[in-house]
C-alpha cells in the first residue's frame, strides 16, 4: 500500500487474461521490495531499454521507469490490463524516463529494440518459445548484449534450450533476495 500511494498508481489484485490458445497466465504481482532488488541488481545504464513482457497493470514498468535508462516499454495482450497500465503510467507521480505501453502479443513485438527483458511467468511454453526466437532474431539483426530476467520461471527449460543464451545466475525462492519466487538471469552469448 505504501508504494502504491507514494507512486500514485494502483496495481494490486489478480485478474484473468483471455487467450484463444490458453497460453496466457493470470495477472499477479511481485512485491515492490523484490522488484527493486531485481532492478538494483541489473545495474542498468542510460543506454538500456527495459521491456516488460506481460506488463499487466504496469507495476514493474513504473518502477523501472524511475531508473536512469533510455526508456521503458510494456507489452500486454489484454486490452483491459493495458488500459490500466496506461492509466498508471499517466498517474505516476515522479519524474521518469519515457514509457510506452503496447497492446499486442509478445511474439509480435520488434525485438531489435530492448536490452533488458523482464518476464513474470506471463505465458506458456509455446508463446515463450516464439518470444525467445524473436529475441534471438532481433539480436542477430541488431547485435548487442541483452539480459533476460525470468521471475517464477515455470518454463525455464525453454530458455535452457536456447543455445544463444547463457544462464548467469539463479535466485532460489525463499532466499533473502527473492523470498516469493525463483528468479533466473540470462544473457546472450557475445562473440569476441
Amino acid at each position: 500500500m505504501f508504494w502504491e500511494y507514494r507512486l500514485g498508481i494502483t496495481t494490486r489484485g489478480l485478474a484473468g487474461v483471455q487467450s484463444a490458445d490458453d497460453e496466457h497466465i493470470h495477472y499477479g504481482t511481485v512485491p515492490y521490495r523484490t522488484i527493486n532488488t531485481i532492478l538494483n541488481h541489473l545495474q542498468m545504464g542510460r543506454n538500456d531499454v527495459f521491456v516488460d513482457l506481460g506488463c499487466g497493470k504496469g507495476r514493474v514498468l513504473c518502477c523501472a521507469s524511475l531508473r536512469s535508462i533510455e526508456k521503458t516499454i510494456g507489452i500486454e495482450c489484454s486490452p483491459l490490463l493495458s488500459a490500466i497500465a496506461l492509466r498508471n503510467v499517466e498517474a505516476l507521480r515522479f519524474h521518469h524516463n519515457p514509457i510506452t505501453v503496447l497492446t499486442m502479443e509478445a511474439q509480435d513485438f520488434d525485438y531489435t529494440v530492448g536490452t533488458v527483458y523482464y518476464l513474470f511467468h506471463p505465458f506458456g511454453p509455446g508463446t515463450l518459445t516464439k518470444v525467445m526466437k524473436q529475441i534471438q532474431l532481433g539480436v542477430e539483426c541488431v547485435p548487442r548484449l541483452v539480459r533476460i530476467v525470468y521471475v517464477n520461471p515455470v518454463h525455464n527449460s525453454v530458455l535452457q534450450k536456447c543455445s544463444w543464451l547463457i544462464e548467469t545466475e539463479t535466485w532460489k525462492a525463499g532466499e533473502l533476495r527473492s523470498p516469493e519466487h525463483t528468479v533466473t538471469w540470462w544473457q546472450n552469448k557475445i562473440d569476441s
